[in-house]
């Protein structure tokens, strides 16, 4: 069981090189660059709206707003000190790095959070384990590309972008090590980690990218360009969760919450 979860664990964090694929030569970039950023905001409202948030509010009623707004100011602080950083050090895309790496670091949170629900939906069955491993390699498919194009824009090249997102996503790997060998004590606070990546993912959106994308409209066609950018990765990332969700898991939900709640009657 320990092999089968981080083989899946190392799986999912091959994904992060499809925007490698994606991104495969030079012309086809700089034709969807433009649509990049758009889509990314799409691709993390739906994330955070339908996924992340939820998630926590669920799993903890009361203290669950105050996560996910201890996310939002913690990374809203943090972009201030990039910037600071970026824009001491280089004259040129300062903003660009420093939202590419607080993209990075709350992605890192977030991976590292579905490592934990991967580690004990195997901990659980083994079955429920190769759904869950599935269910979360087809979110991150649309995830991983739009981060990629992301890094892109800000400059870095193609095998630093991979690395970067490799090294990022490899955080899935330590968060299932962690689910096995600390097993029950772990579960109980995982909705910790969502509540801080939907406040990171939600600041990032709605108040980098977007407005970004909002003083500069003409480098993006027009706000119907845009907006219609926005809501396409919007609906597509809320179809593969919603699909996944039906399809892959019927009763993994049911049970990550029984978990998530530290009941008794799973055998660990």
């Amino acid at each position: 069981m320990v092999i089968e979860a981080l083989g899946a664990a190392l799986l999912i964090t091959l994904v992060a090189v499809t925007g490698v694929l994606f991104f495969g030569h030079d012309k086809r970039l700089l034709g969807l660059e433009r649509y990049v950023v758009p889509v990314a905001v799409g691709v993390f409202l739906s994330l955070v709206l339908s996924e992340l948030i939820p998630e926590t509010m669920s799993a903890a009623p009361d203290w669950g707003a105050l996560v996910i707004m201890i996310g939002f100011v913690g990374f809203y602080i943090l972009a201030h000190q990039l910037h600071q950083r970026y824009h001491h050090h280089e004259t040129e895309d300062c903003d660009r790095k420093g939202a590419a790496m607080l993209l990075l670091i709350g992605d890192a949170i977030h991976n590292f959070a579905d490592g934990i629900v991967l580690g004990a939906a195997f901990l659980v069955d083994p079955a429920v384990g190769v759904a869950t491993a599935v269910g979360l390699a087809l979110h991150e498919i649309p995830q991983e590309i739009v981060e990629f194009g992301v890094l892109i824009r800000a400059g870095y090249s193609r095998s630093r972008a991979a690395l970067l997102n490799l090294i990022s996503a490899s955080t899935v790997i330590l968060g299932t090590v962690v689910v096995l060998l600390l097993s029950t004590h772990i579960a109980d606070y995982v909705w910790v980690l969502i509540g801080l990546a939907a406040g990171n993912l939600l600041f990032l959106a709605a108040s980098d990218l977007l407005p970004r994308i909002h003083g500069n409209l003409t480098h993006y066609h027009s706000i119907w360009y845009s907006a219609a950018s926005i809501l396409f990765g919007f609906v597509v990332m809320t179809m593969i969760m919603s699909w996944t969700h039906g399809e892959h898991s019927p009763a993994h939900s049911d049970e990550l919450v029984e978990i998530h709640k530290g009941e008794e009657g799973y055998s660990y």
